[in-house]
């Protein structure tokens, strides 16, 4: 069933802001859309876009894998939320070894927003050298700064915990029990006509399309905590659908109830941003308009992504575009996102 707020939508592609644009929405039970829009790249003859279109997800990947994950073996007791970086990772220097996993999850760290790392990198275990020998930006649980470096390591614990690689334990603990069956890492030949481009990459010479835009994720082979993952609307809103069901979606328990009411709690009271675990919860102004409830959780992707999930009115957004595409300059998604989210609440409540 196709929303009015959807022409938002049409009418940010339709103006070139991105080629591509895909919406969701779920409200109390019954599913609006996807509404589909636009062209898989600027280029004669790309293909139209469709319901099942697969994005780029950027900084998502935070919380639909590395979270969602993490989530899990938290609440398998396999580490703790005051489990201390020195204990979970070798040879961390003594500034960062008393860094938590829940100052990891609610970007409290210290450590810097992003670095590039790229540019040196000789492989993923060099880029988790790299952020370890970097310099704390700020003292360690003083403030919020959203960090791409902080996810990074957080999926290399994950993957020293539980001896397997980050995209297996992904694919194994949420995308296989959810049945996001067009959900991966590095994708495959099979799907990459139906993914949309993104920017053009200046050291390849080419523009990136099944390939992670992030540099940093590109420098540990395309499986990395903080960027990776490809998606469709669709598998995205089973993701939101499982999260407004208290960790169940579809007959699948992919996290305890308990865990997921970990979410209901602000983890950075009294500093400059309210952020649970993994997610932003909903404050002003905010990507996700001036409508949703205060203990609304969302994320957004740099690539165009967003998600945003609304527990108390059982409503979840997802909007996913190319805007980087052709280059990343145009911010036109910033006006879209809360325009959309609000409509979206306007016209169902």
């Amino acid at each position: 069933m196709p929303l009015r707020s959807f022409k938002l939508v049409e009418e940010f592609i339709r103006e070139r802001n991105a080629s591509a644009g895909v919406a969701l929405v779920g409200y109390k039970g019954v599913q609006y859309g996807p509404a589909f829009f636009g062209t898989t790249g600027f280029f004669p003859g790309a293909p139209a876009v469709t319901a099942d279109t697969i994005f780029d997800l950027a900084s998502l990947t935070k919380v639909v894998g590395t979270t969602t994950a993490a989530l899990g073996l938290l609440g398998e007791g396999v580490f703790h939320l005051q489990s201390e970086l020195g204990d979970l990772l070798e040879d961390v220097p003594r500034d960062k070894a008393g860094i938590t996993v829940q100052q990891l999850l609610s970007h409290t760290s210290g450590l810097a927003a992003t670095a590039p790392l790229y540019l040196r990198a000789k492989g993923p275990d060099d880029v988790i050298e790299q952020i370890l020998h970097s310099p704390l930006e700020y003292e360690t649980g003083s403030q919020v700064v959203y960090s791409c470096l902080g996810f990074i390591l957080l999926g290399r614990i994950m993957e020293r915990f539980t001896k397997r690689a980050l995209d297996h334990l992904v694919t194994e603990r949420v995308l296989t029990p959810l049945q996001m069956h067009d959900s991966f890492y590095n994708p495959p030949q099979d799907v990459q006509a139906r993914i949309a481009f993104t920017e053009w990459c200046p050291r390849t010479k080419r523009f990136l399309r099944g390939t992670v835009h992030d540099e940093n994720a590109q420098a540990m082979g395309g499986i990395s905590g903080n960027a990776g993952l490809f998606s469709t609307a669709s598998d995205l809103g089973k993701l939101a659908d499982m999260i407004l069901q208290g960790g169940t979606q579809a007959g699948h328990t992919v996290l305890d109830k308990r865990v997921v009411g970990w979410l209901d709690n602000c983890y950075t009271e009294g500093l400059n941003e309210r952020r649970t675990l993994g997610w932003m919860l909903h404050s002003k102004p905010s990507s996700g308009g001036d409508l949703l409830s205060p203990s609304s959780l969302g994320h957004t992707g740099f690539t165009g992504t967003s998600i945003w999930i609304d527990r108390e009115r059982e409503l979840y957004c997802v909007l996913l575009t190319n805007r980087v595409h052709p280059v990343r300059t145009n911010e036109s998604i910033f006006q879209l996102r809360p325009a959309f989210h609000d409509s979206v609440i306007s016209e169902l409540t």
